[in-house]
């Protein structure tokens, strides 16, 4: 398998655990994928609408068998960013729960399988794609942006392994599904730990739902991996006075966790014997970049420490020139066998090859310390992180235009605030709650203001330090 079971050293060990108590060994999941993988497309380009189900897990699963090349979107997508990706991309095949009747209509149902159905659709057209092209993800979160990032097999084994390196993941670790599948981050547990023979837990339950905790204990949960937003919770929800016997490890990434709230995170841990680890990543590099060894963590508060395994980073200045001055900043650039090809756009760019040739630049304002370890300060590029998610403000603006309103957003991680030009018929709570749903973020992350008129630069461009001074 493209993941690298190891079905043979592992035959009997438990591969996943069901939330009902009921497991399969790697030798089930094996024949599981294998009676799925026949009906799959060969080479074909196939939507996978999932949750933290076995039927998703399968499915990707054995699209990466027979070499089709699953685009992972979440089950609960808006159908107008649904039918705008279909739009672009024009999948052959859809993997999901139920399809809308205008669409059952049109579209072919091949195979019913636990509450999903395989759909074909006989009006698309066959994309050519490249002979590396593996797995497609979204780059913005739930925004239904037709941008998605080209993942190559390898670039998948590579991560995974790095990742099971630097965690030190072993197969007597069992990780539970604490973030969606079709999430990098998410994804990347799931991975790593199919890769190292070690179990997982498939959830999906929100950390905030009791039953997840009970879930944990019963099955005896080893890792946890969370994003900011998570961990601000947990901290409300008392973390420290939770029944954490069986953890051994917490990982932490998808954005910036404010360095107070990583020293109580820290506390807890250590007074539990839990390893905390801060990492880094992005979708253009699979998952991980970057990671800090828990015993670094306080040492270097606000660092996201080194280079994984395998890959390496470095600073570089307006002009292209690396930096080699510890303090001075520039765009942080990362280089390792987990860089993704390019971007797709639309369907012809599946075929293209390898953009990257292994260097991403990540659109991350960096700098580096006396002893090699990395802090972001900024983003180059117009992209938040709001509770894990990488919303795009270009984004975000252009789906208040296509609702027949003017605005802009900004804002900061797990903080977006959108001004938008008062039309007379606004009411910002109800758009607060309307963006909500879109972006599948929480409203809490979302302010809604109403403007006049927006200001503006000499050049007629939106003056968008004057909005970040009005907020």
């Amino acid at each position: 398998m493209i993941l690298g079971f190891k079905s043979q050293e592992y035959f009997d060990r438990t591969a996943i655990i069901l939330a009902d108590g009921s497991s399969l060994s790697y030798a089930k999941l094996h024949e599981a994928v294998a009676f799925l993988a026949p009906y799959l497309p060969r080479r074909q380009l196939i939507f996978l609408l999932g949750e933290n189900d076995l039927p998703s897990l399968i499915c990707y699963l054995a699209a990466l068998e027979v070499g089709a090349v699953p685009l992972l979107l979440s089950a609960k997508i808006a159908q107008p960013q649904l039918m705008r990706l279909i739009e672009c991309h024009d999948p052959g095949f859809i993997f999901m729960r139920s399809a809308t009747e205008n669409c059952a209509n049109q579209w072919i149902e091949l195979l019913e399988q636990d509450g999903y159905a395989l759909y074909q659709r006989p009006q698309a057209c066959s994309a050519v794609l490249h002979k590396d092209l593996a797995l497609l993800l979204a780059t913005s979160g739930s925004t239904g942006s037709p941008k998605l990032v080209r993942l190559t097999g390898d670039n998948l084994t590579a991560n995974a392994a790095s990742i099971i390196t630097y965690l030190g993941i072993e197969a007597r670790d069992r990780a539970i599904s604490s973030l969606p599948m079709h999430y990098s981050y998410g994804l990347s547990v799931i991975n790593s730990h199919l890769q190292a023979g070690a179990s997982v837990v498939l959830t999906s339950r929100s950390m905030m739902d009791p039953i997840f905790w009970k879930l944990m204990n019963e099955c005896a949960v080893s890792t946890l991996a969370g994003v900011p937003y998570s961990f601000e919770m947990l901290l409300k929800l008392r973390l420290g006075n939770m029944n954490l016997s069986s953890l051994r490890k917490i990982t932490q990434a998808g954005g910036r966790l404010d360095p107070e709230k990583i020293q109580q995170v820290y506390a807890i841990c250590k007074a539990n014997g839990i390893d905390f680890y801060v990492m880094y990543g992005q979708t253009e590099a699979t998952a991980r970049i970057a990671y800090m060894l828990p015993v670094d963590t306080l040492r270097k508060l606000g660092s996201i420490g080194r280079a994984i395994p395998g890959g390496g980073l470095w600073i570089e200045d307006h002009q292209g020139h690396r930096v080699t001055t510890p303090g001075v900043l520039g765009e942080l650039v990362y280089t390792g066998p987990n860089v993704s090809m390019g971007y797709a756009e639309q369907a012809e760019d599946l075929k293209l090859g390898d953009i990257n040739k292994g260097i991403l630049h990540t659109g991350d304002l960096a700098r580096f310390d006396e002893e090699g370890f990395f802090f972001i300060e900024g983003r180059l590029r117009r992209f938040l992180k709001i509770f894990g998610l990488r919303i795009s403000l270009d984004a975000v603006e252009q789906i208040v235009l296509e609702q027949g309103m003017v605005c802009a957003a900004h804002g900061r991680d797990d903080h977006l605030v959108v001004h938008v030009v008062e039309n007379g018929q606004l009411c910002t709570n109800v758009m607060r709650q309307e963006m909500a749903r879109t972006l599948g973020v929480h409203s809490s992350a979302i302010v809604v203001k109403i403007l006049p008129e927006l200001p503006r630069l000499p050049s007629g461009k939106v003056d968008y330090q004057c909005l970040t001074q009005l907020s």
